[in-house]
């Protein structure tokens, strides 16, 4: 098991907990659909007479109320099981020694919200995260190898883990750093990258040359890894040349751990942008994508200046992410990947900044909190849970990009495709990111390349109902290949009769072959198959 006992002891009392509100803060854009060119109607994501709009959901921060100061904490009759009731240091929440009366204001939000038992938990989610959907949508290796820890997991364990969050940000400043972002944490837009071993780097160097010589991207780029991991001249010095800064995480050093993901918060927090672009190193983009940092969806009145893209999967009613944030678990969202974050840190007053503490405490305690997350993507999400902070969500949910099986003409997705955030006139979203996250599992391609054909779900609004009924599984097959499948029924009594469900399209001929030369430039810059 991966829980581990802490020196702290907490006293288990008889008063019950405060609920935090009823959802989590998520800016979700009113989906759209406009009228498109008869040849490319297979991309509309809404049903002619609209039955498949979402609804979108968002909670004011002021529906999160401060839980008193002391005393006994009220429950909230609306969560239907009454709360595991606690209590720390002698029935009083603990001091929080940090300056911003807002921040504490939310720590102790946090500290106070409902820490329910597995079977409580449970129960309650019976109706919100119903299992015929859940078991679909989650990843089912996850789901196999976390569930004994999921479901054993105590609530003081939970506790301790609350605190250790304020812990850590009362660590960083004490020690000089700033919890909220603000012109001096940073200025300026930028791209910034993780990498450094001789794989990462042979794809950083891939990408910057194809955004570089391909897009004329001015943006600035700062590559962060660990000390002493780049030391080819060579390499520095075509970075140098690309326009990239090479930046090392002093203090950190490189797990025995299946991937070293837990550096990629540390660098945005330490880069010199306050606007960031956030790359994985095998995410390429399909044209320069400054644009973005003036999009509605980031930076328009009232918004949160931060935004995610939608993962495959969803969070299951058994994860204890949900006892931890003091949440009933909500299959309305996708989880989100972190191949690509959008964030401004001094956006919404400077506290994405310090949700990005929170996710670089979760990364440093990756034992745990990788179990939860499946790895650092959803460690981002979970540190704007923790501090009640908005952030937007593309509105699409993505595609698979891959081929066909030359042995069984089985599809395989070897890329995750995600959508640019500006609704254009006219059309589908066009595609912005080709995050070929298993491109490097696969030493072999077909001769006719990887990127032949995108699958995905013929309704992809990322907040539909009609996608519950969706599922990406991830299966091997000479490598580990991505499949896409959307069941009959969305629900109990809607038929799916003579709706297409799921859409396969060549990848050189959608948007009017806008991409068909994708491959071959990818090729001519270096990239390649394997890798891992």
């Amino acid at each position: 098991m991966l829980v581990r006992k802490s020196t702290l002891s907490f006293i288990i009392v008889g008063a019950a907990v405060f609920v935090v509100g009823s959802s989590f803060l998520v800016w979700r854009p009113e989906y759209t659909e406009n009228i498109v060119p008869s040849k490319w109607i297979d991309w509309t994501g809404v049903k002619a007479d609209g039955s498949d709009r979402p609804l979108p959901i968002s909670s004011p921060l002021s529906d999160h109320q401060a839980p008193p100061q002391d005393g006994p904490i009220r429950p909230d009759d609306d969560i239907g099981v009454k709360p595991l009731p606690i209590s720390i240091e002698n029935n009083q929440l603990i001091p929080i020694e940090i300056s911003s009366e807002d921040l504490v204001h939310r720590l102790r939000t946090f500290l106070s919200a409902p820490v329910l038992t597995y079977a409580e938990s449970a129960k309650a989610s019976e109706k919100t995260c119903p299992r015929e959907v859940s078991d679909r949508q989650v990843n089912p290796d996850q789901l196999h190898d976390q569930i004994g820890m999921w479901t054993s997991i105590e609530n003081d364990e939970l506790v301790r883990r609350r605190v250790a969050i304020v812990k850590y940000l009362e660590a960083l400043e004490k020690n000089g750093r700033a919890l909220l972002g603000s012109s001096a944490t940073g200025k300026g837009r930028g791209i910034v990258m993780t990498g450094g071993n001789r794989d990462t780097t042979s794809r950083l160097l891939v990408t910057l040359r194809i955004l570089r010589k391909e897009h004329k991207s001015t943006l600035p780029v700062e590559i962060f890894t660990f000390p002493d991991e780049i030391s080819d001249r060579t390499v520095l010095d075509e970075f140098k040349e690309l326009g990239a800064k090479v930046k090392e995480l002093q203090g950190k050093s490189k797990l025995n751990i299946w991937k070293n993901f837990q550096i990629k918060a540390d660098a945005i927090i330490l880069s010199s942008f306050d606007e960031v672009l956030y790359l994985d190193s095998d995410n390429i983009p399909l044209r320069d994508p400054s644009y973005l940092f003036d999009s509605e969806l980031y930076k328009g009145e009232g918004r949160p200046k931060v935004v995610f893209w939608p993962d495959l999967n969803k969070d299951h009613p058994d994860n204890p992410i949900w006892r931890l944030m003091g949440k009933t678990c909500n299959n309305t969202e996708f989880e989100v990947e972190s191949g690509q974050i959008l964030i401004s840190k001094s956006g919404n007053h400077g506290f994405n900044m310090a949700a990005l503490h929170v996710a670089a405490h979760m990364q440093e305690d990756h034992e745990f909190y990788f179990s939860l997350s499946g790895g650092d993507k959803d460690t981002f999400r979970y540190g704007f849970w923790a501090l009640q902070v908005p952030y937007a969500v593309s509105p699409r949910w993505l595609s698979s990009l891959g081929f066909h099986s030359e042995y069984d003409n089985r599809f395989c997705g070897i890329a995750m495709l995600q959508y640019e955030i500006i609704d254009r006139l006219g059309s589908h979203p066009l595609p912005l990111f080709v995050h070929a996250n298993l491109l490097k599992h696969r030493n072999y391609v077909p001769g006719s390349g990887a990127f032949q054909t995108i699958k995905r779900a013929a309704f992809d609004g990322a907040n539909l109902p009609s996608l519950d009924a969706a599922r990406m599984w991830v299966y091997q097959s000479g490598g580990m290949c991505v499949d896409v499948e959307v069941q009959e029924q969305a629900k109990p009594g809607v038929t799916a009769d003579g709706v297409q469900r799921v859409v396969e399209e060549r990848w050189d001929q959608v948007y009017e072959g806008a991409f068909a030369g994708f491959a071959d430039m990818y090729r001519r810059h270096g990239g390649r198959g394997g890798g891992w």
